[in-house]
């Protein structure tokens, strides 16, 4: 096989920017032989576990916890199933698939591992860019959107099994212009910071991978705010990805993720500066609607282009104060040493 080379470039953003909401979190999917009763439930098990592994985002974790009963019990968590036929890329020649697709109801899911004692990822997570580098038969090239090379698929294929939105690079003239491969597979991580202006992510990982289809070695960092994690995964292309995304999850899940409370709640005031009308306001409001640990959220005062909140939260208020900051529509104020001064984003 012809040598091949690539590196990845992920590199955490000091200042978390940009999040999108996953759909899917509460999903998972299988290759089945039939659409037997019995075969559906051989397989519900080890998606529910992909589930709570999703929910959770942290693989350690699950594993320390017993789940043996919410397992024992799947079947009161499904909401839906159903089979589709789809072209599985990673067969050689390509051919159709049967799928199983199960939907578990988010809030049977959620009450079951507070009671577990498990912690939540919120399904509001930070966007990761990935500028990816080959070195294949000589040629050097970095690959983005519109490229359908299958090392873009695979990574995609992996982030999304572990609930992570991706976003992928044009790759157009601008991109060309200010990221060059060198800077990519030298880790300049400068120019890579500047490249990525443009797309607002969150997200930005470094890995570098050596060896070929059949035996790879990749080599990852992780930068989150002053914290820097390094791991390697080894294996074929696909596992190496697969295991370092798996890893990427882990770090973020263990950062993100916190405990939520049925049996009480914190208060949380803040205030907001740069309200400056009804489209600022609602654009709050409906940001922090949408976070799982909200239970409330009260208006203190709405003055001149500022805005006082009391938000009720089901969990920490540490943890719950970095997770506010991952949407793209409130950022801390950098001089603020209270936690509870913000401003809205344009």
């Amino acid at each position: 096989m012809p040598r091949l080379f690539f590196s990845l470039i992920f590199v955490f953003a000091a200042s978390i920017a940009s999040a999108a909401e996953v759909t899917d979190l509460y999903q998972a999917q299988a290759p089945a032989e039939s659409q037997t009763e019995e075969e559906r439930q051989r397989l519900a098990p080890d998606l529910l576990k992909q589930v709570v592994i999703k929910v959770v985002g942290d693989r350690r974790a699950v594993e320390q916890a017993d789940i043996s009963a919410l397992v024992t019990d799947v079947e009161r968590y499904i909401d839906q199933y159903y089979y589709q036929q789809i072209l599985n890329m990673d067969s050689d020649p390509p051919e159709q698939q049967l799928m199983l697709t199960l939907d578990f109801n988010a809030n049977a899911i959620n009450t079951a591992l507070q009671r577990i004692g498990l912690p939540v990822w919120d399904k509001i997570r930070p966007e990761s860019l990935i500028w990816v580098a080959i070195e294949y038969e000589g040629n050097q090239q970095l690959i983005g959107e519109g490229d359908e090379h299958s090392l873009l698929l695979q990574i995609d294929k992996a982030a999304k099994n572990r609930g992570i939105p991706l976003l992928i690079p044009l790759m157009d003239l601008e991109d060309q212009t200010q990221l060059t491969f060198n800077d990519v597979s030298t880790g300049n991580n400068t120019a890579v910071k500047q490249a990525s202006e443009r797309y607002g992510a969150s997200v930005l990982v470094t890995a570098r991978l050596r060896g070929n289809a059949e035996s790879t070695e990749i080599s990852w960092q992780a930068i989150l705010t002053d914290d820097v994690e390094r791991w390697s995964s080894q294996g074929d292309v696909q596992t190496a990805i697969r295991t370092g995304v798996d890893a990427l999850a882990d770090h973020l899940g263990r950062r993100l993720n916190m405990s939520i409370s049925t049996s009480g709640e914190a208060e949380l005031a803040i205030q907001v500066s740069g309200v400056n009308d009804y489209e600022g306001y609602s654009r709050i409001m409906d940001y922090l609607e949408s976070l799982q640990a909200v239970s409330d959220i009260k208006v203190g005062s709405l003055g001149s282009e500022s805005l006082d909140l009391v938000i009720f939260i089901q969990a920490e208020p540490e943890r719950f104060r970095q997770l506010l900051s991952i949407g793209g529509v409130i950022q801390p104020e950098i001089n603020d040493t209270t936690g509870l001064q913000y401003r809205l984003l344009p």
